[in-house]
């Protein structure tokens, strides 16, 4: 199954959509952002999600995290405006409530300069 993609956090629970399952996911949650001179730049955070009552779970959460790594360094520039730089850094959480299991990509993405506006000139 496809995992659901949601920016920041999980949809809140209700009595419409109480019996979905919210697994598989990936949370995009965007973190720290800087503008320097020459470039701005945002760090997001991907936040996947699975869960399986077998042994399967890890590698269900790998195979997703591994699909969605390669296509993200296959075309490092979405939209032709960000970019995303180089380490690409993941990682598994040590300890997993099983049956769900979660791990975490870190990213960076240079973002689209602004051009400076000054009244007068």
């Amino acid at each position: 199954m496809s995992p659901s993609i949601h920016v920041g956090y999980l949809p809140q629970r209700n009595k419409d959509n109480l019996q979905d399952s919210e697994f598989p996911f990936i949370l995009v949650r965007p973190g720290v952002g800087e503008d320097q001179q020459d470039n701005s730049k945002v760090t997001i955070k991907l936040i996947f999600g699975a869960k399986a009552e077998d042994d399967e779970g890890f590698m269900d959460l790998l195979n997703t995290m591994e699909q969605i790594r390669i296509a993200l360094l296959r075309k490092r520039i979405i939209n032709n405006r960000f970019k995303l730089e180089l380490p690409y850094k993941w990682e598994f959480f040590d300890e997993q409530p099983y049956p769900e299991w979660y791990g975490i990509a870190t990213t960076v993405w240079t973002l689209p300069s602004i051009q400076e506006e000054v009244e007068g000139l």
